[in-house]
């Protein structure tokens, strides 16, 4: 197994060199995606970076989202030979000493999606907490379990086999509906997915892409979308549970 991190990235430059040294500890190659970010913020990138010789800048020309970051991110990550990528987000909000329990974890089972389950401190607005339990109830109904334990945590490792064929045979939001519609895909295509709890801070100057009219009516679509699928997937998903529990 060979482990590399991929960072999508979008106008956070600011956070992202307080965040770099702490990244470097990991001593893992790095692959920043930037989605579009504009001149300005690849020169300061590009300069930011020129002290970590393991540290890889991908562009995109226009702003595509994250999940296609990501995507683009593994596939860089596989053509150059990694078979694991750890996926942070380039704000800061992820605790980088819970890092090594998620690789952890993921040795110990290659071929699982492992994902943080976030718990919050006073810095969490109250929206952001009451929006994750929306989504938490709508992919326990699009998987008809309770194996997602968090649907948008964009902390995780992904072992690029299975995730490449989630890519490859199933459609995925290129926004902020890839973290969710990944791993309800994931399960749909039974590739196991594991939790680990970690810390979520919300700094003072975190700047937010989130849109709440755009990108609330995004996810109303993905739901729906994603309830039509498994509700055509009903049938396969009941006869699998029944035949395991006489296995």
């Amino acid at each position: 197994m060979k482990y590399c991190i991929i960072v999508p990235h979008y106008k956070h430059e600011i956070l992202f060199e307080q965040f770099l040294p702490y990244l470097a500890q990991l001593k893992l190659p790095c692959i920043v995606v930037d989605d579009g970010s504009g001149a300005a913020s690849i020169a300061k990138l590009t300069n930011m970076l020129a002290s970590y010789p393991d540290f890889h800048l991908v562009q995109h020309q226009s702003n595509r989202g994250k999940g296609a970051a990501v995507i683009t991110g593994c596939y860089h990550a596989s053509a150059m030979g990694f078979s694991h990528v750890l996926q942070l987000d380039a704000d800061g909000q992820h605790n980088i000493e819970d890092a090594e329990k998620l690789l952890n974890y993921s040795k110990a089972h290659p071929s699982a999606i492992i994902s943080g389950q976030p718990y919050f401190d006073e810095t969490a607005p109250f929206i952001r907490k009451y929006g994750r339990k929306i989504t938490d109830f709508w992919v326990a109904l699009e998987t008809l379990s309770f194996r997602i334990k968090d649907g948008l945590c964009g902390f995780r490792v992904y072992p690029l086999k299975q995730v490449e064929h989630l890519f490859d045979n199933y459609y995925l939001g290129p926004r902020m509906d890839f973290d969710p519609e990944l791993l309800v895909k994931a399960v749909w295509a039974n590739i196991n997915v594991h939790f680990i709890p970690t810390k979520v801070i919300y700094h003072e100057n975190t700047v937010s892409h989130f849109h709440y009219l755009q990108d609330n009516l995004m996810l109303i679509r993905l739901h729906v979308r994603l309830m039509f699928g498994m509700l055509i997937r009903l049938p396969r998903i009941l006869y699998s549970r029944i035949a395991a529990i006489f296995r």
